[in-house]
């Protein structure tokens, strides 16, 4: 039976190569960091596999510390990838305090006399701790992440952990037999050889869809994305019978930009305002580039009073930070329209609906001198969100798009 684990590990290691060689692949074609984290980390599983198959030859501490560590340093280097495909630092210190804690406990065992199933708890409580953490932070969407390949690969973690996790306790209590002591050892393998292989996939197709759906400029998502992602919202907002506003923002007169200082510092500008955005939304807020120098903001819960609040500070930002791109001053600023769907009202209830609604605001707002947010009132006739209009920008209240 030892043998037949050993040829499931050594198997997994191969495997572990070819999938870590996909992986790197895959991320200089795609120039995503995260992938080459994920290789590093099916290098660092494919090393400890290598170490426990050959346990026999280079002798126990060996295997246990340098297999199990490294098996602790992949694991962790999946959660640091998750983050690094969230634009979020990775939990590189982290790594190494488990991998650290794990081996120490694992020597202490060997020192203290040799328990084979306290290191099997150990490491696999550990592992189970790992994939359980990845697996919450890919729940955790961004609002400009995918949905169903992040849940996909969460669902693949998730059960990963919780097999590991009552594998280590299993084999603690008696429950489960120790390795090498029946064929449990070898299906354990065998299912984790498969999830492995599933993870790895899950992980290409997470960033293929998150490449799918961003503008290559501003890296917001792209029309055909804010748009399914405000279906998404708007149906969850009129089952929970919440409030859902959307904003329709464009840069004023941005075509003379174009001309006088070139596309150049067009592009800039345009990068300049995908940077401001996540300073005036919240963070459950979702924003896409509409098409050329508009764009689209999806804001779930918030009523026409919070969407106006945001269309301000976003446009009082647009202000300040866009006034000089490039050492040019280009002066940019911003007009907004802002629809609100309200559950029980008239007013519209679906993303073509607030489209045109808050399109109607936006052209009322550019008509009246522009800098400004408009308001789409509802078709009664009533006013969501009308603050009083300052001279030469503040609110407007726009009639209803017919």
């Amino acid at each position: 039976m030892d043998f037949q684990v050993q040829t499931v590990l050594s198997v997994s290691a191969v495997v572990g190569l070819l999938l870590a060689g996909l992986q790197l692949l895959a991320g200089w074609r795609l120039r995503q960091s995260c992938l080459f984290v994920w290789s590093l980390a099916n290098l660092f599983l494919t090393t400890g596999c290598v170490f426990l198959a050959a346990r026999i030859d280079i002798g126990l501490p060996a295997s246990v510390l340098v297999g199990n560590g490294c098996i602790l340093i992949g694991m962790g280097l999946i959660y640091s990838g998750i983050r690094t495909l969230d634009e979020r630092t990775p939990r590189l210190a982290a790594v190494a305090v488990v991998t650290a804690l794990g081996t120490g406990l694992l020597g202490l065992s060997l020192w203290s006399g040799n328990n084979l199933a306290d290191r099997v708890t150990i490491t696999s409580v550990l592992v189970g701790c790992w994939t359980a953490t990845a697996g919450r932070a890919l729940l955790q969407t961004p609002g400009g992440g995918p949905i169903i390949s992040r849940v996909a690969s969460a669902l693949v973690l998730m059960v990963l952990a919780i097999g590991y996790t009552l594998r280590g306790l299993g084999v603690q209590f008696g429950i489960v037999p120790l390795p090498g002591d029946g064929p449990v050892e070898v299906l354990i393998a065998i299912v984790g050889l498969g999830l492995a292989i599933c993870w790895t996939f899950g992980s290409l197709y997470m960033v293929l869809e998150k490449v799918a759906s961003l503008d290559d400029l501003t890296g917001l998502l792209n029309r055909r994305s804010i748009l399914q992602r405000g279906e998404e919202l708007l149906r969850s907002a009129r089952a929970r019978r919440m409030p859902f506003s959307l904003l329709l923002a464009d840069l004023d007169h941005f075509k003379s930009v174009n001309d006088r200082f070139g596309h150049d510092v067009g592009d800039l500008a345009l990068k300049r305002f995908a940077a401001v955005v996540p300073q005036s939304i919240r963070s459950n807020d979702v924003a896409g580039r509409y098409g050329g120098e508009e764009f689209c903001i999806l804001l779930p819960g918030a009523d026409a009073k919070g969407a106006h609040a945001i269309a301000e500070r976003l446009r009082l930002l647009v202000e300040a930070q866009l006034r000089e791109v490039a050492s040019h001053d280009i002066g940019v600023t911003l007009t907004v329209g802002a629809a609100t769907y309200l559950p029980g009202s008239s007013g519209p209830d679906t993303i073509a609906d607030l489209i045109i609604a808050a399109d109607g605001a936006l052209y009322s707002g550019k008509a009246l001198g522009r800098n400004r947010t408009a308001v789409a009132q509802l078709p009664s006739g009533e006013v969501p969100s009308a603050p009083r209009e300052t001279p030469g920008h503040g609110t407007i209240a726009a009639e209803p798009s017919r």
